[in-house]
This record gives structure tokens, sequence and C-alpha cells, in this order.
């Protein structure tokens, strides 16, 4: 059994006329800003359960599972952070 792989290369300047439409960048626009909120979320659910593991709050919201771990959260949190703040620094060169 052989396994045949093409791959075709397409020169940038074919490219040139693709172009993403003012409605799509703006979603994506506002979902990139959305994140920072999001990851102040993600910190406290992250919170959240080691608070629950230490005993001074209540039960956590997901019990078991891989979303049961306050690492979990804090990583999302912080990737969504990061993310962000990428962008951000992105936009403000090409200004």
């Amino acid at each position: 059994m052989s396994v045949r792989v093409i791959v075709r290369v397409v020169p940038v300047w074919l490219w040139s006329e693709w172009r993403l439409s003012p409605d799509f960048l703006e979603a994506f626009y506002l979902s990139v800003h959305l994140l920072k909120p999001a990851s102040m979320g993600a910190f406290l659910l992250a919170s959240w359960r080691i608070g629950a593991d230490l005993g001074w709050t209540s039960e956590f919201i997901v019990a078991d599972g891989i979303l049961s771990h306050w690492q979990i959260w804090a990583v999302l949190g912080a990737a969504m952070i990061s993310g962000e703040s990428a962008h951000s620094k992105k936009l403000a060169r090409n200004s």
C-alpha cells in the first residue's frame, strides 16, 4: 500500500484579489476584544476551583472531567489574554 501526496503551490500574486469582507473583519475584531473579559471569567473559575479544593468555597460547578481542574482554567485564561494583547499590539503597529 502506498500513499501519494500531491501538493500544488499557488503563487501569492494570484491571491491579490482575495479579500476578507468588512463584516467578517468587524466580527473578528469584536471577538478578539471580547477575549479579555472571557479570560477574566476563566481566571475566576480557576480561583473558584482552588477555593473549592481548599474548602473555602462551595463545590465547583464541574465535578469531574478535564474542566474540573483549576490548571486548565488558568491556562485558558492566560492563552486568551495573551492572544488579545498580541493582536492589540499588532493592530497598534499597523495603524
